[in-house]
């Protein structure tokens, strides 16, 4: 017997797998890694420390303390602990608020080039998933209120946004949020948040705290270098919260990434070494990178997202650098064929990088001109 799927399914059988970052190569016992956007400097002593005490009571389910990392949170960041909800990363988050805000025949509005997993989300709860065009990988409010219909339940954005690593200033996304209808749920998905030093730029806290359609997810994969421990959650109005939690699964999140979470907030010397670093290298690799004839859109993430004069170009560079060790992301989508996206790593990975791109895009130089 072979089992179908129900009709509003049905779409999810043609959806591919996300793309996940290389993580070897072949004839190299270690790879420069800029694939992932992960935390080149890794977790706080303190946050490991706090992980490997909590494995002591590993045997015991993550019923007692709950409270304690909300509050960690609220202390760092002036909200209420009390309309925070938790999961095993922001992905599980965002599905679950997708799922219980959209379903059959409703709409989910998203930027086209924007977080690739959201229209998958919406077809996982039955959703139609709307993609609405941008201004050169920029959200466009204008061309996401022209998709927006009455069958729109959730209009969602990454801010700052991932793949591009651009950004919607505060002022757009109220005005986003003020031609929404009341009944319409504004996620904005703050992954990369503590990056964002952009004085344009704000924080979707206080945007929530004003409003009851408007929710913000967070990451600890990001500043907190958390990603294997999966620890995700979201800020919105008590009712959602609510519902969220009463939906979601029996123990969210596990005891040593709870504890590794509360320990890494805490530690803000920690934090403040990894955003100087990468405030460091992304000057430096925009610099360096536009300096090489590329094209290198501005950046209030970890990462930057490069053009090349061609795609043909960007295959070329991206084989020259796995052929130096080097892995950048390349996304198997037309609209960015002629592009790479590259993480902040560690200091040697960011200048061997710039050299071997550097030289690359000399050689491409002189072989035109010889011709």
């Amino acid at each position: 017997m072979t089992l179908t799927l129900p009709p509003t399914k049905k779409r999810l059988a043609d959806v591919g797998c996300y793309m996940v970052g290389i993580s070897s190569l072949p004839g190299f016992e270690t790879i420069s890694k800029l694939s992932s956007n992960e935390t080149a400097l890794g977790p706080s002593p303190q946050a490991i420390q706090a992980a490997q005490a909590a494995m002591e009571t590993a045997h015991r389910y993550p019923e007692l303390g709950t409270d304690a990392l909300p509050e960690a949170l609220a202390a760092r960041f002036d909200i209420d602990p009390k309309r925070m909800t938790f999961g095993p990363g922001s992905d599980e988050v965002l599905l679950r608020l997708i799922s219980l805000y959209s379903g059959p025949g409703d709409e989910v509005v998203h930027s086209k080039n924007a977080y690739m997993q959201f229209p998958i989300y919406a077809m996982r709860a039955g959703s139609i998933p709307v993609a609405a065009d941008d201004d050169d990988f920029r959200h466009s409010v204008d061309k996401i209120l022209a998709a927006v219909t009455e069958r729109t339940k959730i209009v969602i954005i990454a801010n700052p946004d991932n793949p591009s690593g651009t950004y919607l200033p505060g002022d757009e996304v109220r005005r986003l949020h003020g031609a929404l209808a009341e009944g319409v749920l504004l996620i904005i998905d703050g992954a990369y948040h503590e990056f964002a030093a952009a004085e344009a730029y704000e924080d979707p806290s206080t945007l929530v705290h004003e409003a009851d359609n408007v929710v913000m997810t967070r990451s600890f994969s990001k500043l907190y270098s958390l990603a294997g421990l999966r620890l995700g959650w979201c800020y919105g109005p008590p009712d959602v919260i609510d519902l969220m939690e009463r939906v979601g699964p029996s123990f969210p999140v596990n005891s040593a990434a709870s504890a590794a979470g509360i320990a890494a907030v805490e530690d803000r010397a920690h934090c403040e070494r990894v955003l100087a670093h990468n405030g460091k290298w992304i000057a430096l690799l925009t610099k360096a990178l536009t300096g090489c004839g590329l094209k290198v859109y501005p950046s209030q993430t970890n990462f930057v997202l490069v053009q090349f004069p061609s795609a043909s170009l960007a295959e070329q560079a991206d084989e020259n650098l796995k052929a130096h060790g080097i892995v950048g992301r390349k996304f198997a989508l037309d609209d960015f064929a002629d592009k790479l996206r590259f993480t902040v790593g560690l200091d040697h990975e960011m200048e061997a990088m710039i050299e071997v791109l550097d030289q690359f895009m000399a050689r491409r130089s002189h072989d035109s001109a010889a011709q």
